[in-house]
């Protein structure tokens, strides 16, 4: 190997340990459950106004992404990761004031941007300087990262929070993660890397349309049951008579199992393409569900929640790949900006639906039965999707 290519190749590591850096930081916002209860009594607060500062933040990650490939081609990489390492701090200043409009401005819109910023550039790095045959084995570890994040600080915020109490320990968490950003930033630029520019979508918009229409409502359908899931596994758990610890413990393997799903569904999808793995984790999550909605055994519970959450990660490792190679790699950050909004869509909606649905037959059977409908709507559009390798 030439001195330039062990470079380039040196480089492009440096740029990918940096962007999953980012990510991992960035995928703390989701660590907002050990948040909950401090918020509520700092500002309070009741459970549906603390739980909004969160449906807010995931508005906000969702617009990051939509609007992102936008910001890609005004800014530097440079200066995008910068504003991604500040934006939380920013957010201190209004948190700190303990108010709950506080905590939805600092939280919920300036954390929110800065993790949907954060993920969707890391993103579109890795797929700019990664090549075909490893393309989704690179973005499986970015997803995977993120969702890490969540799984690591949903254990250090407690710690912080034990021994230096939430406000000052809150400062702290943020202040880890924006230092940690840094280092990625540091990282990123000491790699060097050449971004490819981003292509107007302008004149090709008859062709990509139906393509978007279909991925998103797939994507929708796909991960609505693992959304749903994630979100109402301890009262869940505790409508079958599962106790807190089995609780705590099935949401620390759901989030695991859901980061170590994305990077092992990554690598399928460079092996056999992104059609047929994906569509045997949907068949996968079908079987999951109806099991589910069957058995009484908690432990038999336990596992396929496990299941359902694991393969709701590969779902999302999956796609951006998808998208990358129905559209090519230049349209790919638009493309999946817009078909991003499913996810957020989904991610507002299920779990709002799961809890009307449980108000009204105060079991989860009905919410089960709608996850295992749209499971199968979406193996249908996922299998009508003509699926070739655009480069």
């Amino acid at each position: 190997m030439s001195t330039q290519n062990l470079k380039n190749k040196n480089g492009r590591l440096l740029a990918l340990i940096a962007c999953l850096l980012v990510t991992f930081c960035m995928g703390t916002i989701h660590a907002f459950s050990t948040l909950i209860q401090n918020i509520e009594m700092q500002a309070g607060v009741g459970r549906m106004a603390s739980s909004f500062v969160y449906s807010t933040g995931l508005l906000n990650v969702t617009l990051a992404v939509f609007f992102g490939h936008v910001l890609y081609r005004k800014f530097s990489p440079n200066v995008l990761i910068t504003l991604i390492a500040i934006l939380p701090i920013i957010g201190l200043l209004f948190s700190n004031s303990g108010s709950w409009f506080g905590w939805i401005i600092g939280y919920g819109f300036l954390f929110g941007f800065s993790s949907g910023l954060g993920y969707g550039l890391s993103l579109y790095i890795v797929s700019s300087i990664t090549k075909d045959k490893k393309l989704g084995f690179a973005l499986g570890l970015v997803t995977a990262s993120y969702a890490f994040g969540a799984v690591v600080f949903s254990m250090l915020y407690p710690m912080l929070f034990k021994h230096f109490g939430f406000e000052n320990g809150y400062v702290m968490g943020l202040g880890i993660l924006s230092c940690a950003t840094f280092v990625g930033l540091f990282l990123f630029i000491t790699s060097k890397v050449k971004i490819n520019s981003l292509a107007n979508m302008s004149n090709k918009n008859s062709s990509i349309k139906p393509k978007i229409l279909k991925l998103w409502t797939g994507y929708f359908l796909g991960v609505f049951a693992g959304l749903m899931i994630i979100g109402h596994a301890v009262p869940l758990i505790s409508s079958y008579g599962g106790s807190s610890i089995i609780s705590v413990t099935a949401i620390t393997l759901m989030t695991l199992g859901s980061g170590i799903a994305g990077i092992y569904a990554g690598w399928l999808s460079d092996k056999f393409g992104c059609k047929r793995p994906l569509l045997t984790i949907l068949i996968v999550n079908s079987f999951s569900i109806f099991i589910l909605s069957i058995t009484t055994s908690i432990n038999l519970i336990l596992i396929f929640l496990i299941l359902i959450a694991s393969i709701y990660g590969a779902v999302i490792s999956i796609y951006p790949t998808l998208v990358s190679h129905l559209v090519g790699n230049n349209l790919s950050a638009m493309v999946y900006g817009r078909v991003f909004t499913a996810w957020g869509a989904a991610g507002l909606l299920s779990p709002s639906i799961a809890g009307w649905l449980y108000e009204q037959n105060n079991n989860y059977n009905s919410s089960i039965l709608l996850t295992l409908i749209m499971s199968i709507a979406a193996v249908i559009i996922i299998w009508n999707i003509k699926y070739s390798i655009k480069h």
